[in-house]
Formats: structure tokens, sequence, C-alpha cells
């Protein structure tokens, strides 16, 4: 069906009956609608009269054609029925119908019109003008009986003769809107019509809209490559390459070096050195502008080029641009050449694959736990597809979520080789030190893999050169002056105010607007009221828009406003990007927003919410975050509230911890404001579940944050009257032993194993718990034994259940602290053995959080006891989780032992990081601040500084006595007798050994008690 349809207005004479079977169906009586006059039996007899002419159908035939299943004499019946409500639908009008001599004939006079026969006659006329106002789209689009589609195809062909007609007269005349106009519409009846693509091309070429010309090639090319598998004709191609030769210095005014820079990163780039280019300067000054036409010159030499964009307000889902370049044409195309390992990660971030291939379904429930590494591979290999040189753009890198720009990182640094170039728009003066693009920018430029192409002003010169191709004519000296001036050089400003009318009277008759707010107004102002409220429509829906949700939100149909949508285009308020449309500039936008009343907005909001709650309706996870944005603007807070705890789960599903976290806390915001009750505080309480598992995740069981959201938890279960929940209590416990608060950290502990009675994997937690507190306090014969009972009582198939409620595995955690206790227990074999079974279970799990909790203990592990341990290779896939599954919370502790393997590889710069770790430790981490101390007192004993050494071994001593936390309390002394007797204090460093011994064995450990012995005997033989 064709949704851009003009609907005719019927003329002079104001008939009384007016009938449309071209496009949407609709039918009035004196200008009230008649519903009898268009269900589905009235549309075919109506229509199959009407296009029979003078010479009618039989009634036989007719009577068959409607009712095919029924008997000749039912049939006929039926048809004298419907001839009758046809009459009575139609109260004082002559008949529409002569049903005499065996035959229906349509007879209507003047007072009946109806579209198929005002077209066809105005067909007949040569009025090309009259048909394509009368035809509305598609005969009967709801009809599928083998007439209908011939007659619809017939139509169609005829409606696409008179706009290519109407188009070359308008192209004759030099009336280039109108071409436009005429051949959009033409090409959406008949996308692959080539004469009509080089007829819109070379309107938007006359117009200055290059860029939008070689667009329209793209679109037909890849249509007749996807439909026909045949090339462009040739004419169509010597046009494009007349379209490509004019210098990009006259498109890109005063950008000439800048382009040249682009250039030659996408030629690296493209040669197969994968990079990131960042086009910076502040809003309006044209980075866009660049990075389009980089785009276009991509596409017109055949390789592939996907959009993205971020939004300011938010709203977009989780990996919104890489989604974007995922379903862009080249890449999506592809997707079907990878394997369902792949499609089924991809799936996280495109269900239609799923409902593509039905059987993805059930690999994607087994493998919910699934790590962000194996998303992360999938995307690489997703956007690779391609097998060509591909530029992939993202528009406002600094509005980007975390998750896209790791995503750029990882691309350029896991594919050095591949041909990429990762092109980003950045207002860099909104950044600062700390925003991860800052980070991703460094990372990219230690590794020679960013160019950067910073933006300026334009010249007094090239603000004269534009405002002369903006406005189509010269601008006096004078003026163009003055334009500098006030514009200071800024691309958007100045094309605003020349199309505001700038420089177009005598001199002094004409100010520009103090502010280019008011440049805009001006702009906007021009606009019919029809094209003015749509646009408000479409500045409410904040980001890209399809025609079908502008239309459900305007509450008209398609065609109802394509009138309105082409004027937006034709004045540059709105641009096409793909199948969608977008502003032009954000600050076309804002001031469309701001200039709607409070009052209407609300309004606004809701129609918006409702038209994406009923497009999204299966599946509202993508849109949920934009969902809320606009219930919140409608005064709905509640529906609000749904729509980011929904938002939140799907942001977790795709693993956007950081995405997920801030959602449920705008829940929790919005939540403020409403009532008090039971109901609420539900609410409440299942927010605040959600929140533990990506908050300890990316911040850590001891995050300051994390212990006030289970207290509030903790009140909201015994307001509600209940027990706490397992997961609640086992939070409390980490966040306690995180904290060095072992008391508590067992009485949770105890609490978890009485839960155990109903509910088993609270009494596998439990045990974990105990274990682990006993481990810190030193006490490691209960902490073994504690460990094992977990680790006998686990069950694999609650491994999903454990991993929701509590965010990790027990198994492979107890595993490895198993194996760290049984090296202290002085067990080296079987702390071995635990620590590759632990391994193991994470490899077969691949569950981020699990495997870095696993990993980090076994580069511990492998920094107590070098013996039969690879160190380095510990830390690397150590720092390999936390840099690519974007867990913060392992992060300090790789860094420790990354200083800790430099030291050892000879490189004095570990100890400085050690200092930064060990400092980190100390504000976040105090749990594994004792540890963090012992490498540093060690680090500075190899660097010859003693008295360094002991200081930080006096800071852990004190740590230990004030925590209770004495699991290395014979190793800090050991460290201290060495630093002793590099002093010169032989004696006291005797003493310091013989007290580690006894400590080691108090605490029945083995493996201390041999190593301080160890020790003792090289102190007593270098005496």
């Amino acid at each position: 069906m064709d949704t851009t349809a003009v609907r005719l207005r019927p003329g002079a004479g104001s008939p009384s009956v007016v009938i449309r079977l071209l496009g949407e169906v609709s039918a009035s009586v004196r200008g009230e609608s008649a519903p009898a006059l268009i269900t589905p039996r009235m549309q075919r007899l109506v229509a199959r009269v009407a296009l029979a002419h003078g010479s009618g159908v039989s009634r036989d035939r007719l009577a068959a054609e409607l009712w095919p299943d029924s008997s000749a004499s039912q049939a006929r019946t039926n048809l004298r029925k419907l001839l009758h409500d046809l009459r009575h639908a139609t109260p004082g009008v002559p008949a529409l119908v002569d049903a005499r001599d065996g035959a229906v004939r349509w007879c209507a006079g003047p007072s009946t019109w109806i579209d198929v026969a005002a077209f066809n006659d105005a067909v007949a006329r040569g009025d090309l003008a009259e048909a394509a106002e009368s035809y509305g789209g598609d005969l009967l689009p709801g009809l599928d009986d083998d007439w209908v589609v011939e007659e619809r195809e017939r139509l169609r062909r005829r409606a696409v003769e008179a706009l290519a007609g109407l188009a070359t007269a308008a192209e004759a005349g030099r009336c280039d809107d109108d071409a436009i106009r005429h051949t959009r519409r033409l090409l959406r009846l008949d996308p692959l019509h080539e004469p009509a693509g080089r007829l819109l091309m070379r309107a938007h070429a006359r117009q200055g809209e290059r860029s939008e010309a070689l667009r329209t090639y793209e679109r037909l090319r890849d249509g007749l490559e996807r439909e026909l598998h045949v090339r462009p004709e040739p004419a169509t191609t010597a046009l494009v390459e007349e379209l490509r030769s004019p210098s990009p210095g006259l498109a890109l005014v005063g950008r000439r070096a800048e382009w040249q820079a682009a250039l030659a990163a996408w030629e690296q780039a493209a040669q197969g050195r994968a990079r990131l280019l960042c086009v910076t300067g502040e809003a309006g000054i044209g980075k866009s502008r660049l990075v389009e036409e980089l785009a276009r010159h991509a596409a017109a030499d055949g390789h592939a080029v996907a959009y993205g964009r971020a939004y300011e307000a938010g709203g977009r889902p989780p990996w919104g641009p890489v989604i974007d370049w995922l379903r862009s044409g080249p890449v999506s195309t592809r997707l079907h050449t990878l394997d369902d390992a792949c499609l089924v990660e991809l799936a996280r971030l495109l269900p239609e694959l799923r409902a593509e291939r039905p059987h993805l379904h059930d690999v994607l429930s087994s493998g919910e736990v699934s790590g962000r590494r194996h998303l992360l591979d999938a995307v690489v290999r997703g956007l690779l597809a391609v097998h060509r040189p591909l530029l992939l753009v993202v528009d406002d890198l600094q509005w980007c979520d975390a998750d896209t720009l790791d995503l750029c990182g990882y691309l350029v640094q896991s594919a050095p080789s591949a041909p990429v170039l990762v092109t980003g728009t950045l207002r860099d003066d909104e950044v600062d030190d700390a925003h991860p693009v800052t980070t991703l920018r460094g990372r990219l430029a230690r590794a020679g893999a960013l160019s950067v192409i910073p933006l300026g002003p334009l010249d007094e010169q090239a603000t004269a050169e534009m405002a002369t191709l903006v406005g189509q004519r010269e601008m006096p000296t004078e003026a163009a002056a003055r334009l500098h001036e006030e514009t200071e050089g800024n691309p958007l400003f100045i094309s605003e105010a020349v199309r505001a009318g700038f420089g177009t009277c005598a001199p002094g008759s004409v100010r520009m607007t103090p502010t280019v707010r008011a440049v805009i107004s001006a702009r906007l102002d021009r606009l019919t009221p029809e094209a003015r409220r749509l646009a408000e429509v479409a500045a409410t829906i904040g980001r890209e828009f399809t025609v079908p949700t502008l239309a459900a939100a305007a509450g008209r149909s398609e065609d109802d406003l394509t009138d309105d949508l082409d004027e937006l285009w034709r004045r540059h308020i709105v641009r096409a990007r793909g199948t969608a449309y977008d502003f032009s500039h954000d600050r076309l936008r804002d001031v469309t927003l701001d200039s709607i009343s409070p009052a209407r907005r609300r309004k606004l909001h809701r129609w918006v919410a409702e038209a994406i709650e009923a497009q999204h309706a299966a599946d509202l996870g993508p849109v949920g975050a934009r969902l809320a944005l606009h219930f919140v603007g409608a005064g709905l807070g509640s529906r609000a509230v749904e729509a980011y705890e929904c938002a939140a789960r799907h942001a977790y599903q795709v693993f956007a911890l950081d995405a997920c976290i801030a959602l449920l806390r705008r829940a929790l915001r919005l939540l403020d404001d409403l009532p008090r009750s039971a109901v609420r505080d539900e609410i409440e309480l299942r927010l605040l579940t959600a929140m533990y598992a990506p908050l300890v995740a990316r911040r850590g069981y001891g995050a300051a944050e994390v212990r006030p959201c289970h207290e509030r938890a903790l009140t909201l279960h015994r307001r509600l009257g209940r027990c706490p929940d397992p997961s609640l209590l086992r939070g409390l416990a980490l966040h306690a032993i995180a904290r060095c608060r072992f008391d508590r950290a067992e009485e949770n502990g105890h609490a978890l194993i009485a839960a155990g009675q109903v509910d088993r994997t609270a009494r596998v937690e439990g045990d974990y718990v105990l274990g682990v507190t006993c481990f810190w306090r030193g006490e490691f014969a209960a902490a073994e034994r504690h460990l094992g009972e977990a680790i006998a009582r686990y069950r694999r198939e609650d491994a999903p259940e454990h991993i929701a409620r509590y965010a990790q595995d027990p198994l492979a955690v107890c595993l490895s602290r198993l194996a760290l206790t049984q090296l202290f227990r002085g067990d080296t074999a079987r702390a071995d053995r635990s620590m590759r079974e632990a391994l193991r279970v994470t490899t077969e799990l691949e569950h981020p959080m699990t495997t870095g909790y696993v990993r980090a203990f076994e580069a511990e592990l492998a920094a107590l006891e070098p013996a039969g341990h690879d160190l380095g290779a510990a830390v690397a896939a150590l720092d390999r989780v936390t840099s690519t599954m974007h867990i913060g919370f392992f992060a300090v502790i790789a860094e420790l032992l990354i200083g800790w393997s430099d030291l050892l590889d000879g490189h004095h710069r570990g100890l400085t990081i050690l200092r930064r770790a060990t400092d980190r430790m100390r504000g976040d981490q105090p749990l594994h601040l004792t540890f963090g101390l012992s490498l540093l007192a060690r680090g500075h004993h190899r660097c010859a500084d003693p008295a360094a050494g002991r200081a930080v071994v006096a800071e852990a001593l004190g740590l230990t006595s004030r925590t209770g936390q004495r699991y290395l309390l014979a190793e800090l002394l050991r460290i201290d007798a060495e630093l002793l007797a590099s002093s010169g204090d032989p004696g006291g460093a005797v003493d310091r050994l013989e007290r580690a011994v006894r400590t080691a064995v108090e605490m029945k450990s083995p493996w201390l008690r041999d190593r301080a012995l160890v020790t003792l005997a090289a102190l007593r033989g270098g005496d």
C-alpha cells in the first residue's frame, strides 16, 4: 500500500456520497461516515461494478464472485440482499447501480464521487494532476481476490505513469520541489523505477543536496540487487559518476584540510588498520556534515556504511547505536551467514532474530548465563560479516552508553587488521577526564588506532560562500560580514539565519535575530499549522521516528500526514535517515519542543507513549526506558516505574550493568512521589532486589551504596510482615565480609543455614558465607569444612537460580576459595586440583561475575605460591575479565597483581602500580587491603627500602588487629622479619619469625608455618 498518497477533497458541487477505495477505505453520505458502504462484501460489490464501466457485470457472475462457496441460488439471494443494503445506505440519493436486464451497472451521477472512477476519468482526459490526487493508494488493500489483485496492479501502473509525467513536467519547468514530491511518491509505489530514481537524484543535486541524491542511488542500487539481482542501468551509473565528480571542497565549505584528514583515516582503515576517528567541535560546527560526506564517499565506492546515534535525553536501550549498526542494510543482510551460536548472542540485541529462527528460542534460554565476552565477540563477527571495508558512524559520542563505547574499543583492538573505521562526532567541550569516551580515546591513542579531526568556526570568506550556497544567491559583502560577526562562523547558525531570511532585503531592513533560538523560531513560524503541529509531535518523540510511530502518536493515518511530513522535509526541518526521519539538527528539535505549552506537552507524551506501547507490545524491554520518559512527561509516574523496571530487566539480559542500575534508580526516585501503601512497598522491594546483582557486579560487595540498598530492603520485609529473603541475608553477609565485619557476617550465615530448611540454595550459600568468614579470620580448618559442605550440597540444576538470586555460582566460587584454603592448610596438590576444577566449572557456565571471582583467586593463589603457577598468565586472564566484561569489582585486584608481576620481572614501575592499587583498596576494598599491603611491603623489600616496607607492615598489622582479619598475620610477621634483617636487626627478625611460626601453628596453617621456617633457616644460615 502507498503510505504517501494525497487524499482528494471532492471538488465543486459537494457530492452527497463520497467513496474511497484506493488506499484507506472510507465512505460518507452527506458528510457523515457510512460504515454500511465499506463492509468487505460491499467494497467488493462497489469496486467490481464501478471498474466495469458501462458494460456492467452479469448478476450470476457477480454473485459467484462474491460468494464462491455458496450454491448459485443462495449466491443470487445474497446478492439481492446486498443490493438492497446499498440502496438503503444512500437514502435520498440517486441509485449508484442499475441492476436491471440481468446485469449490474454503475450509474451514479454527479451526486456521487468515487475515487476509482475519478482516477480512471482523469487518466483518460490526460489530467495527470487530478489523477495523482485521486489515487490514494492500492485498491482495497485488505482484500486479495484475484480480480482485485489484477485491478490493483493495473491502477498502480497507471498511477506510476501519471506521477512520472508530472515529475518530468516539473523538472522541465525547473520546479524541483514538485519534482521531488512526485518522484518520492512514485518510488514508494515502484521502488525500482530507475528513470524516476534518476530524476529524483538530479533534483536533489540541483538543490545542493548531493548526499541525499547519492543516498537515493544507494537505495535504488541495493533494491535492484536484492529484488532482481541486476545492476543499475548505464544511465543511472553515469549520473552517479557525475555526482561524485564535484570537489568535496565545494560541498564542505572551508573544510578542505579536514576533508583530506578524514579521507586519510578512511583509506588507512580500509587497507586493514582498524581505528576510531573522532570529529570534534561545538554544536552546529559541521561535524555531522563532514562525517556524512565521508559516508557518501565510502558508499559511492561500493563500501559498507552503517549509521547509529546516541541521544542526550536517554531512553535508548543499552547498545543503542550498536543495534542500529546491526540492523543497517549492509550488515543485517549478511547475518544469515553466521552460525547459531553467534545468532543466539545477537538475539539478545535483535529479538527479531528469534522470530525469524524459532529454533533459537531454546538455545537462548539454555545459555542465559552466557558471558558478556561472547556477546562482544558475536557483535564483532556480525559487523565484520559484510566482508568489505566498513564505515561505522555514530553521532554524538558524548552521549553514548558505556556498552557501545566498550564495543568500539573492543572491535578496534580485537580485530586490528579488519578494514573498519568507527567514526564518531563528539562535542569535546561536554566531556571530562572521567568520561568513558575519554578513557576510550586514551586507550586507542596508546595503541596507535585513533585519529582526531577538530573543527573550528568558518572564517568570513567561508561564511559568505556558505550563505551564497544556502540562499542560492550571492550575499552582499556588508551583509556577509555582519552575518559572520553575528554567527561567529558557526555553520548551523549561518544556514538557519539565511533560511530565516537574513540578507534577502535591502541593507538595514532585516536585522539578525539576537539568538539562534529566535532564528529557528522564525523558520518554524513559516510552516503551515498542520505541519507545525506534526513537528511538535515529532519533537516530543525525541529521537529518530518512523512514519507509523508518528502517525499513531498524532492520531492520524499515514496517508493523511504525508503532505505535512513532506513539508517538514522540504523545508529542511527533518531529514530522512534510511526508513526513518530525524530533525536536521538537535537545536531544531529543542526549539520546537520548547514552544509547546505544558498541557499540550503532557498530552503529546501520553500519545507517544501509547503509540510506542502498542507497536512494541510483544517485547517492551528494548523500548522500556524510552517509554518511561514519555510516561514521566505525561505525569503518569506509576506507568513510568513499570517501564523502567522492564527496561532494567532487558539491560541486565544484555550485560549492560551500569544501564540496569541507572534505570532501577530512576524507578526508585519516581516511587518517592507515590503515596505510601503495601503495593508501593512491594514494588520498591522488587526494584531493590533486582538492583542487587548488577550493583555488586559493578561496584563490589563492599561498596558504600550496597548496604543502604540491603538495609532498606530489610525494612520493607519487616513492614510487609515477611522473613528476609535468603538473597538479602547473603547480600548483607557479603557486604559485612567486604567491610571486614565478620561477626555480622557470621550471624547472617547462620540465618541462611536456618533458611536452608525450606530452600536448599540458601543452605549452600550459608555454608559458603561461613566458609569465607572463617578463612578471613584465619580459621582454616573450619573454613575447609564449611566450603566442603557447600560443594557437597550444591546441585548443578540450581545454577540459574543461584546466579539470578545471588549474582554468582557457588560451586566455582567455593572451589576457588577451597583451593586457597587448602594452600594455607599445606596441601598444595589438592589446592591445584580444586582450582582447576573451579576453572572448568566457570568455562562451562560462562557467567562473568563467577568467572571474575575465580580468576581473581587463581591469580592470588599464583602470587602467594609461585611454584607451579604462571602468575603472568593468571593476571592476564583476570585482566581480560575486567576489561572485556566490564566488571569493575575485580579491576583493583588485577591492577595490584599486574604491579606485583612487574616487580617480579624486575620493573620497578610495579611499585608505583602497587601503591596506586592499595590506595584504591583503602577506599573501596578493605577486605583485600591486607593482601595488597603485604605485596607492597615485599615490593619495598625488593627495592631495598626496608623503612618504607616496615611502615606498610605496621599499617597491615594494625588493620588485622582492628578487624580480626588474621589470615595473613603469620605472613605479615614473616615479611616484617625480612625487613628487620635488611635493616640490620637480625635479633628482632628472629623474634618476629618465631612469633610467625607460633601463629601459623595456632591457625593450623602448615604452609604459613613452613614459609616462616624457611625464612628463619635462611636467616640463621646467614648468621
